[in-house]
């Protein structure tokens, strides 16, 4: 059965101070642009803290409620050993164990050359023709 949320384990920590300067799925790796607000992280296989957008449940908002730009953004900054449900993109196809790291669209892909971010927790051949939902664990 899918995970019908974003922290899977542990205590992250929450930040609800900052807007989206773009749309932004719950399950994006996001950082922050120039202006402090939230963009899905931009860098392909580039190190950054590993921090997520969360569903808004205390709205009525569930993981697939994207924010829209200029929306007030849910994030939580996660550390090793925690959980997430995380976007993979199309056309990945990651084992458990994969080394994963970031696309630079905000989704995780399976590690090339840069740094690894987390592991996934089970298996996902993402040829769907659409971005997926994968269990990863944050390195």
């Amino acid at each position: 059965m899918a995970k019908r949320v974003i922290v899977l384990l542990g205590q992250p920590i929450y930040d609800e101070d900052n807007a989206a300067a773009e749309a932004v799925t719950p399950g994006h790796l996001v950082s922050r642009n120039g202006s402090g607000l939230w963009i899905k992280h931009a860098t392909a296989g580039g190190n950054t803290p590993r921090t997520f957008a969360l569903e808004r449940d205390e709205m009525g908002k569930d993981i697939d409620t994207a924010y829209a730009i200029g929306d007030t953004v849910k994030v939580a900054h996660f550390h090793p050993g925690m959980r997430v449900n995380a976007i993979i993109a199309n056309g990945v196809n990651a084992t458990i164990n994969s080394l994963l790291e970031s696309d630079g669209a905000g989704r995780l892909r399976v590690l090339t050359t840069g740094v690894a971010l987390a592991q996934s927790l089970e298996a996902l051949n993402n040829t769907s023709g659409a971005d997926a939902r994968l269990r990863v664990e944050v390195l």
